[in-house]
C-alpha cells in the first residue's frame, strides 16, 4: 500500500479517489480489522470491506479476477488504465494522462 498511499497524496487535490478492498480474506476482515490495518499501515483513502467470496467476484464479469487489480477511469468514466499487477510508474502515468 505505500505505492498507493503515495500516489493518493501526491494526486488526490485534483479529484484522484483510491479506493482500496480488503482482501486478505475476501471479505473474511471486518470492519475494525480493516480499521486497525489501516491505523497500522497510515494508509489514508478509504478501504472497504466486502463480503462476496473469491468466486463470486470472479463470476461477477467474467473477464477479471479480483487481486490484485488497479483500475483508473477517466472523469467521464471511461476505464483508460486495467492491470492485474501493482506498477507504480505505469500508474501514475496512466494517472496523468487521465487527468488531462
Amino acid at each position: 500500500f505505500p505505492e498507493l498511499e503515495a500516489l493518493y497524496q501526491k494526486y488526490k487535490s485534483q479529484g484522484v479517489i483510491v479506493l482500496g478492498m480488503s482482501g486478505d480474506g475476501l471479505g473474511a476482515e471486518s470492519p475494525a480489522t480493516v480499521a486497525a490495518f489501516k491505523k497500522q499501515t497510515g494508509v489514508t483513502f478509504p478501504l472497504l470491506v466486502g463480503d462476496m467470496t473469491k468466486d463470486q467476484y470472479a463470476n461477477n464479469d467474467g473477464k477479471i479476477t479480483p487481486y490484485p487489480l488497479d483500475v483508473i477511469a477517466n472523469k467521464a468514466g471511461t476505464i483508460v488504465y486495467l492491470r492485474h499487477e501493482l506498477d507504480a510508474a505505469a500508474l501514475d502515468a496512466a494517472i496523468q494522462q487521465a487527468l488531462q
